[in-house]
This record gives C-alpha cells, structure tokens and sequence, in this order.
C-alpha cells in the first residue's frame, strides 16, 4: 500500500495571521506517527510523510501540491487539543483527493471514537495503540476480509452504521517494536533548526539537539484529570533496548538532550538506577555532554534518588504536583500527600535540578478554603514560585472529570463543547465543582491571576547581541546573582515573556517583554486590580512618544 504520513501544524495561529503559513520548528515531534512510519516500513509498505511544520505554504496549497502523487492511505492523527489541525488537514484531503482512504489515530480518536469520527468523518479510526492494529487494517483491506476481525478499529458498515470492534489487547512486549522512524518525520532538520530559546527544557545548551524518546507507555495510576491513550496497562521497556536507542540517536543526529516523554516515567527504583547507571556509563563515551529530562511522581523522590538522576545527566524534572490539599487530591486520586509534594520540591531545589510544576484548580472537590490552601502554599514559599504555575483543571475528553461533566449537563452538547474549544486560545474555565457558587468560582479565578499577575523571579537582559534573528542575552540570575549567558536565542520582537532556567543553580526565572515590565510597574504603581484596558492604553499610547520620552518610559519599564 502506499501511505502518506501528514504532520498536522502545531502552531495556535489565528487563520490571516501571516506566521500561520510560515515553516516553525518550535513544537514537539510526534512520537505515535514515527513508530507508525516505522512498522508501515517494516511490513514493506511504501511510506511518504508530509511534515507540514517544516515547509512555507498554506496546508491547503501543500496538501494539494502532495497530491499530484497518488496514495492509497493518508494517515493521521493525534490528541485531542490538536482537533481544528486535524479537521484542517481532512478537508483539504477530501478536496483535493476524495477517492484516497483516510485513517485517524491517537488520543483524539481513542478518547471519543464515535464523536470524532462523525466530526471528522475519516474513512477508519483507530482506537488504542495503533502499530499492531495499522497493520492488520491495511492487510485485511488488501486481501478484502471482514474488518469487523481487526480489533481496534472504528468505521462505518456498508449501510453507514457506525461498528468499533473489539478492544486491541495492549502489546506486551515493547522491546518488539521498532524504533521511531524520525528520519521519515524529518528530525535532523527540526534539530538543525532548534534553538535554547524554544523551550525551557532546551536552554541547557546553545545548541540543543533534543530527541523525544519513551521507556514506558500508560500508567497505572488513574487520576480524575488523566486520559491514557495507550490503555490503561502499564508496560516498561528494557533497559538494554532504551539504551540501543539512546545509542542510535546520538550517533545518527549528534543528539545531546533526551527527553523522556513517559506519562510515568519511573515506578521501579531498582530499574531506575539501572537506567541512570547506563546512560552515565555510555554518556562518559561521548565527546560531548549528555542531558536528559523527564517526568515524575514526587511520591517516588527522595534525596538519594534525585542525586543518583542529578549525576547521570538529569538536568530537569517536571513535577505532577496538582492541590496542597488533601480533599482534593484525594478526589482527584492522586494518592500523594502535601508532605510528599513540599518534600520533592525542597529536594529538587536543594540538589540544584531544574523543576517544574503545577497547581490546578476547581477539581470536583474544589471549595473556598481548599483553593486558599494551596495558594496560601505557593505565595508562602516564593522560592519554588517561578518553577510553580497557576491555572484552572482542563477537562480532556475520555477523563473521568469530563465524563462527570457530562452526565451532570454541565457539557450539554459534546460536540459543540469541542467545536467552541476549537476557537479559544486556550480551555476556558468550566465551573463543574460540587460546592462552589459561580461567584465563588470567580473570586477563585482572580486570585489565582492576582497571585501569578507578577513573576516572582524576573531580571531584563544586561546585554542583548542581536545578529539577524539570533541573540546573545547576558542577564543576571535573580536568585543566585550570577550573570549567565544564552547564545543561539531567538527573543522575537513583540515575545510575551520568556521563562528560562539558570545555567549556574538551575533555578527558573523570567525575561518579561516590554508589555509585562509595564504591567509590572502598573501592579507595583496601583495595584492589580487596574482595569486591563487602562495598561494597554499606556502601553500602546508609549508607541507614539517622541524618542526622548520613548527612553524615559523605557528606564521605568526595566525597573
């Protein structure tokens, strides 16, 4: 069969903006289509990949221009926030190509497969881990069987009723699976193009060659919020093939940041320092230095454990944090204590490992005193607060808050809910708490914004080289007082703010835009609660000053 893999556009631009048809390798390599590329290859199908993030054009002009070659199958897919990317891609590929097959997969498909797949209207979805079930998919067309033998899948019957079949049992042995094929989705240029200022996890280098890797899939755990789309079994690689990858990667693409994407990273601590003890050794070998980051639980921290990662490379952790408070964690089935969080924090700060967190709020179990809790944690340890974000909880289709939401009639319409959440920049809050008023949920929501309105750690460049569009940015770590340097950086001209973590005591900190130093001042001058619209008429009322009073507000602003 032949194939054509499409990578859907990751970038949130607004359609008219004029970055929205530009190429942009600020985004994350997905994993799920390198490991379908990889089996499609293995089982000898012909494979292309259209990478549309990599490539000036609309997507309509570029998907119409693929087509001048002929497919039998075009392949895609992902999660569910990437909905309006895939709907886009669909289209285009009905128009310019209406007799070719089209097969979706990922989390968006396997949270709702009968949802989407009205939305979408794909040729077949497929729900769950995808390689086993791509293959059989293709065979099973090819040779004309009954499709209702492949497990795994959503499509509709002849008479156009919708049939999911049975449930794929997930692939036990992951050591089986081939490598991802990011030849096929293009990473030696995504990393030509990677720069320390794309990502808070690549500023450890001038120049990161980040690989996304997994040693593990699912998680078995079942917190309230979560949506596995691998299943719910928890299944870890050998150490010995994580390590034939790491090898292959560094030689193949000079790679010298991992990044372990594992929704649980770590469970074993035996397999843990197995693991930290092969990447040091093997990290030793190497002419250049080797980093790596991951995600972990804060039950399963401890001094020595942070220690042991510390000395094999792990330069970055971030932290499932969530509530300080114990009803509400235990409502979210988090399983982890107030002390275990203040605990993990303390030994990440203390062992000089850059970390980063959130705090969610409006669980179910959400009330006034227990959100005060945790803020009143955040603003009393100023010392994790840049690491620390604030926001509400999002509700993700197939967890088991959003189900909640909908058979409560919070979520009326499912399909309109994604459709509407397609148009927003970013989830708007839902209030679907059992306690809370509306009016209670919104003093929640301004405190919230009241308490991050200002970063608690913040420091303008003292020297900003600008050599066409890269940078050289001198600034001073606000906390631990040395001035540290970043090459290779891209601030663009009107950037919101940059986080960035400090190469000296790994601690994180912001570089505000011209915009937030004036919202800085403003907060500082009159208060937070300043309507916004009064500090945007300041700011954009500075645009037109004449240069002299330009360079005043300017010395104010860098305060």
């Amino acid at each position: 069969m032949k194939c054509l893999i499409i990578v859907v556009r990751f970038q949130r631009l607004l359609i008219g903006d004029p970055e929205a048809d530009k190429a942009n390798f600020d985004y994350t390599l997905p994993i799920g289509l390198g490991y379908i590329s990889a089996v499609l290859k293995q089982n000898n199908h012909q494979v292309n990949v259209l990478n549309l993030n990599h490539i000036d054009g609309s997507v309509d002009t570029l998907i119409e221009k693929e087509f001048q070659n002929n497919y039998d199958f075009v392949i895609t897919g992902g999660l569910s926030p990437f909905y309006p990317h895939i709907k886009s891609v669909v289209e285009s590929v009905r128009r310019h190509a209406p007799e070719t097959k089209i097969i979706l997969g990922g989390g968006l498909i396997s949270s709702q497969p009968e949802i989407m797949f009205k939305m979408l209207e794909p040729d077949f979805g497929i729900v769950g881990e995808g390689e086993e079930t791509i293959i059989e998919l293709l065979d099973c067309i090819k040779s004309n069987n009954d499709l209702n033998g492949v497990n795994g899948i959503i499509y509709r019957e002849p008479e156009r009723a919708l049939k999911v079949t049975n449930p794929r049992q997930p692939i036990k042995n992951l050591d089986l699976i081939p490598f991802p094929d990011y030849d096929g989705l293009g990473l030696a240029e995504f990393l030509d193009h990677m720069r320390p200022s794309d990502n808070v996890t690549f500023d450890v280098f001038d120049n990161p060659r980040a690989y996304p890797i997994i040693a593990s899939r699912s998680c078995p755990f079942t917190c309230t919020f979560c949506y596995h789309p691998l299943g719910d079994k928890y299944r870890r690689r050998s150490v010995e093939n994580i390590m034939e990858e790491v090898k292959y990667a560094v030689k193949r693409y000079r790679v010298n940041i991992f990044n372990f994407y594992d929704e649980l990273f770590a469970q074993n601590r035996e397999r843990l320092s197995e693991l930290c003890r092969n990447i040091k050794k093997f990290a030793s070998t190497i002419p250049w230095e080797i980093k790596w980051g991951c995600s972990m639980r804060v039950d399963y921290l401890d001094d020595d454990t942070v220690k042991e990662m510390k000395d094999a490379g792990c330069y970055f952790i971030s932290l499932g944090l969530e509530s300080y408070s114990i009803p509400v964690l235990e409502s979210m089935k988090k399983r982890i204590t107030p002390n275990q969080i203040d605990n993990a924090l303390h030994v990440c700060k203390h062992e000089g490992v850059t970390f980063t967190g959130n705090f969610i709020f409006g669980d179910i179990a959400e009330t006034k005193e227990t959100y005060q809790e945790t803020l009143d944690y955040w603003k009393s340890h100023p010392e994790f607060g840049s690491s620390i974000g604030l926001m509400h909880i999002v509700l993700y289709p197939g967890s088991y808050i959003y189900k909640n939401a909908v058979k409560k009639g919070i979520i009326k319409d499912e399909m309109q809910f994604i459709e509407d959440r397609a148009k927003q920049d970013w989830p708007v809050p839902i209030n679907f708490t059992d306690a809370m008023t509306d009016k209670e949920y919104q003093q929640m929501t301004a405190d919230i914004i009241e308490a991050a309105a200002i970063p608690v750690y913040y420091a303008n460049p003292l020297v900003n080289i600008q050599t066409k569009d890269r940078h050289e940015i001198h600034v001073r770590c606000p906390i631990c007082k040395e001035i540290v340097v970043y090459k290779n950086y891209h601030l663009p001209k009107n950037f919101g703010s940059k986080i960035v973590a400090c190469r000296n005591c790994r601690s994180r900190f912001v570089i505000p835009s011209n915009r937030l130093r004036l919202k800085i001042f403003i907060v500082k001058l009159f208060g937070y609660r300043v309507p916004y619209r009064i500090g945007k008429y300041i700011y954009d009322l500075s645009e037109h000053l004449p240069p002299y009073m330009k360079i005043k507000i300017k010395k104010i602003l860098a305060v």
